[in-house]
């Protein structure tokens, strides 16, 4: 969304590459949700558990306007790029950190999934029959409802940032279980 709107998006994906790449497609060699949900990005392939890889994520942030990433919270300190960590490095560097439970409470450690946030949200309980079962509904909608908050949020800092010529941090909660 952030692409659609102008930004020049790099993706760092892991070297197993993104999840979504291995689901069934009808093209041979792609994956349509994946090239869907990543259009207009350039990728690369970086571990940050390895010190030159680090180092490729630095020099990026250097120049960048905006970080989004979704690991669990404690995991960017771990890493060595939390926003206390990487606001040294870029002092208008706009942070914005999605979780799926938020950065608190019993369940933020937790790894966040569409159809579990789902489930426990209640969307389930709406789905297919009157009288039977809740149903997961198709499509990964908490992400893409995410993905809007997330494209929202950081058009919003950015404007706010332009005015103010500093940076911010964000915390986009899809759901936050207390």
């Amino acid at each position: 969304m952030l692409a659609d709107q102008g930004a020049e998006g790099i993706k760092i994906e892991p070297p197993t590459g993104d999840n979504l790449r291995k689901y069934p497609s009808t093209l041979e060699a792609e994956n349509r949700a994946f090239l869907g949900v990543n259009r207009g990005k350039r990728g690369i392939v970086l571990n940050l558990k390895q010190r030159e890889a680090l180092d490729v994520l630095i020099s990026l942030v250097k120049q960048a306007d905006v970080l989004v990433h979704n690991f669990r919270p404690s995991v960017p300190a771990r890493l060595g790029i939390s926003y206390e960590q990487l606001r040294e490095i870029n002092l208008r560097l706009i942070y914005c950190a999605v979780t799926g439970y938020g950065d608190s409470g019993p369940n933020k450690d937790k790894a966040g999934y569409d159809q579990v946030l789902q489930t426990m949200t209640g969307m389930c309980t709406l789905q297919g029959p009157k009288e039977g079962p809740p149903e997961v509904l198709y499509g990964s909608v908490v992400d893409y409802y995410a993905a809007a908050l997330v494209s929202s949020s950081v058009a919003s800092a950015c404007s706010r940032a332009r005015r103010a010529a500093k940076a911010s941090m964000s915390m986009c909660r899809c759901y936050a279980a207390r």
